[in-house]
């Protein structure tokens, strides 16, 4: 499962930016985007900062700040347990 982690700016209910933002987690696995916390920041830096948002970062994707050193290293740790899955199906073919 691949999460996306960012800061993106609140907007109105006509799509309209309101100069507020919040730190979002985002997977196709797992239902869209999910808010990280459930207030609105005055800063991108903020938002990507708040103590809440990166809480619930770690709860929902499990990667500590949602970086992408961070994210590489689950996508990889993935890649390996897939490529052993894979030698194993391969080898019950051969049987």
């Amino acid at each position: 499962m691949v999460w996306n982690v960012q800061v993106l700016e609140i907007t109105d209910e006509h799509g309209h930016g309101i100069d507020k933002y919040r730190r979002v987690a985002n997977s196709s696995d797992e239902g869209g985007m999910h808010p990280l916390c459930e207030h609105q920041h005055d800063s991108i830096d903020e938002a990507d900062h708040c103590p809440e948002a990166l809480a619930k970062t770690v709860e929902i994707t499990g990667i500590p700040d949602g970086s992408n050193a961070n994210r590489a290293a689950q996508l990889e740790a993935e890649a390996e347990q897939l490529l052993a899955e894979a030698a194993q199906l391969k080898e019950q073919d051969k049987a």
